[in-house]
């Protein structure tokens, strides 16, 4: 199981208004990858912390790639936005 946020780690990332300061915030802590059997298959998902990022890989290195690099995308998506 993934280690949680800390208290305060929740209560600054809760206190981010965007999408953007979220996933710069979420970068910052750094994206792990666990295992999981679903459905008879292994899948690795991406977490920070116990938050489960809506992503998925066949190794934990992949997953957690495509974890950075979705948040890296979400973040410059709304910077981007806003300009």
């Amino acid at each position: 199981m993934p280690k949680p946020l800390t208290k305060e780690q929740m209560e600054a990332f809760e206190k981010l208004s965007s999408v953007s300061k979220r996933a710069a915030f979420l970068l910052g802590i750094g994206v792990t990858a666990e295992l999981d059997v679903e459905e008879g298959d292994f899948t690795f998902h991406a977490y920070v912390g116990d938050m489960c990022l809506p992503i998925t890989g066949a190794s934990r290195l992949t997953t957690i790639e495509r974890g950075t690099t979705w948040l890296q995308e979400k973040s410059k998506e709304t910077e981007e936005g806003n300009q």
